[in-house]
């Protein structure tokens, strides 16, 4: 580990050895850990409570691919590459994969914020011709709240599809039960469209997309309510690997599906969100 730096009285930036960049916050109301690799979250957990935020124990930090757990920035495509990017192309576009700036950290009276931000470089235009800044602002207070802003730079229109692709920390699948999530949505795993009758509930792999979701999605989990909020989305995603798909990834142990639910504020409609030069578009999530 090299040294580690103090940045402000609730945040510290570490180099691990077999890492990348680390943020390290402390305050009084919680604590958690971001990477400049991605401008990920790894963990979240307000002080006297459960962690919110699950992070593989099998988890590759050191730069090498993506990360499992916290909450990886999907941008600027969601899922496989959209045609209007071209085929072949990373899975979930290439922001969780770069590294970002830290541009500052400050403390105030509802936490810590901390400002992160990536640009294009030849590497990025190769994937996706297009001038931008990225920006991330991440809040650690009595909640956790994520904007990310997307600025066209260039001189012609861009389009953009993205998720906040939260991992949620749960007690066990058969304690929980989620609302708030709408009726229609769009199941990944069989390509067909179906309805949400009453509370979903865990008891099987799931990859759904909610077109009307609530902006409050409630999981309960016990006696734990967690909420999740979103902003300017236009869907909610919801995914658990379970027993096979965890089995299938050398980055999950085969039970981490049973203490992980992914619920994300996302952008997923074919359309993607279309910006012009010099104007902006952000969406968010908050974990309360």
């Amino acid at each position: 580990m090299q040294p580690t730096r103090t940045l402000t009285a609730h945040c510290t930036l570490s180099h691990p050895a077999d890492g990348q960049p680390l943020l390290a916050i402390n305050n009084e109301h919680a604590r958690a850990e971001i990477s400049l690799f991605g401008a990920h979250v790894l963990r979240y957990q307000r002080h006297g409570e459960p962690a919110s935020i699950w992070l593989s124990d099998k988890a590759v930090l050191d730069g090498s691919k993506p990360i499992r757990g916290g909450i990886p920035l999907c941008w600027p495509w969601f899922g496989p590459s959209p045609a209007r990017v071209g085929s072949g192309k990373p899975s979930h576009g290439f922001a969780r994969t770069s590294l970002w700036t830290l541009d500052g950290v400050s403390d105030h009276g509802d936490g810590t914020l901390v400002h992160l931000s990536l640009r294009d470089t030849d590497a990025s235009r190769a994937l996706w011709p297009h001038a931008f800044e990225l920006e991330l602002d991440v809040l650690v207070g009595k909640e956790l709240s994520l904007v990310l802003t997307t600025r066209n730079t260039g001189k012609t229109p861009l389009t953009y599809n993205a998720a906040l692709h939260t991992y949620l920390q749960i007690s066990a699948p058969e304690a929980v039960s989620v609302t708030g999530l709408g009726e229609p949505y769009a199941d990944k795993l069989t390509g067909q469209d179906g309805q949400q009758q009453g509370a979903l509930t865990l008891t099987a792999a799931i990859d759904r997309v909610y077109h009307q979701a609530e902006a409050m999605v409630m999981v309960k989990d016990g006696d734990r309510t967690t909420k999740v909020v979103s902003g300017n989305n236009d869907s909610v995603v919801v995914w658990t690997p379970w027993l096979e798909g965890a089995t299938a990834m050398a980055d999950m142990s085969d039970d981490g599906y049973r203490t992980m639910l992914c619920v994300e504020a996302a952008i997923t409609a074919e359309a993607g969100v279309v910006i012009a030069p010099d104007e902006e578009h952000s969406f968010s999530t908050v974990i309360i």
